[in-house]
């Protein structure tokens, strides 16, 4: 009986569709995670690119999913249906990391690349979005609960996802990387075709859509913005040149890249769990002041480190680091918005890029 009540109680907390999200975010977290930390790999091994070359090619990728991500996101606030940017996402990212089985010339790549997985980058932030509506039209639903354990779910993604690419990279070389990829993002498309709800956009519905560049007006917001980009510059860094840095400088096979990535995201999956009560006692603020620290002796620490096994270790630190900055520093940027989605939206959609 006490099982029936708690599991009634767990069931009441969740939304509908619950698992349909599940399932469609773990493949989309599984995805990314399966190709992103080999790219760096793929650049310079198979294209030949320099560092330079490579820096250029993910920044001009990740401001073309920043900006795509935010001109998709404004749409379905004001007049296209989440369902259908969903569908065309989907298929832009399936399509995306098919080019790469087939383009191998850098300018070629850098332009097709950048527009397809600029607009394949808003499946995961609308995914989201339609959570958080979907929470808003059901009575009794705690979307804090649901939408928590949906993130949860992407991070455990990434325990499965660096692993599995690390076997594919080795059984099938890039090829099986990318066609895997393809496949995966093809299931999300499917996914979204039979088991999404197509719905009219808020605009539609009557409610106004934030103006996103009027909140910058707040010098505190402005502060806070500064300092989210310094942090995922460095972040950004990391999961970029971490890869190379395992490979070609501490002699470390691709299984080891897979291997430090896995045991980093599987570390914050306990971190983000705790950071809720200990934000509480502590508040929020100090959270953010210590996962910084922990993100410069992660930087220090790998700027020493000779063998690969130190970077393993260091995994604690940087999973603390990542951790804080994704769950506390989204939640303190949403304390000076209160009531603001948006946000909320596109701050993922930097994560995911």
């Amino acid at each position: 009986m006490s099982f029936r009540l708690r599991f009634g109680s767990l069931g009441s907390r969740l939304l509908p569709g619950y698992g349909t999200l599940v399932l469609a975010i773990t493949l989309v977290g599984i995805g990314v995670s399966i190709t992103r930390p080999y790219l760096s790999l793929f650049g310079a091994n198979v294209v030949h690119m320099s560092a330079a070359e490579l820096g250029v090619f993910m920044c001009v990728n990740g401001v073309g999913g920043i900006l795509a991500s935010t001109w998709l996101g404004r749409l379905s606030d004001l007049r296209v249906a989440k369902k259908f940017i969903m569908l065309v996402s989907a298929a832009c990212s399936a399509l995306g990391y098919g080019v790469f089985l087939v383009l191998h010339s850098y300018l070629p790549l850098l332009i097709v690349s950048t527009v397809l997985l600029g607009l394949g980058s808003s499946v995961f932030p609308q995914l989201f979005a339609y959570a958080r509506e979907t929470a808003s039209r059901v009575p009794g639903v705690d979307a804090t609960f649901a939408t928590s354990s949906l993130r949860s779910f992407f991070s455990l993604a990434w325990v499965i996802g660096p692993l599995l690419g690390s076997y594919l990279l080795q059984v099938c070389h890039f090829s099986g990387l990318f066609a895997a990829t393809a496949l995966l993002f093809a299931a999300v498309f499917a996914i979204v075709v039979w088991r999404i709800e197509r719905r009219p956009p808020a605009g539609i519905q009557g409610s106004r859509p934030i103006k996103s560049f009027a909140m910058l007006r707040d010098g505190h917001i402005v502060t806070a913005c500064l300092s989210y980009v310094a942090v995922y510059t460095a972040s950004s860094m990391n999961g970029l040149y971490m890869p190379l840095f395992v490979t070609k400088e501490l002699h470390g096979s691709d299984r080891v890249v897979g291997s430090v990535v896995a045991l980093s995201a599987g570390l914050e999956i306990p971190i983000i769990l705790g950071l809720g009560v200990l934000s509480v006692r502590i508040g929020k603020r100090p959270l953010l002041l210590f996962g910084s620290v922990c993100g410069a002796m992660y930087y220090v620490g790998a700027w020493l480190a000779q063998k690969p096994w130190e970077m393993l270790a260091l995994q604690l630190l940087c999973a603390t680091f990542i951790a804080i900055s994704v769950s506390i520093g989204m939640s303190y940027m949403q304390d000076f918005m209160p009531g603001t989605p948006g946000p909320r939206r596109r701050c993922t959609a930097i994560r995911t890029t």
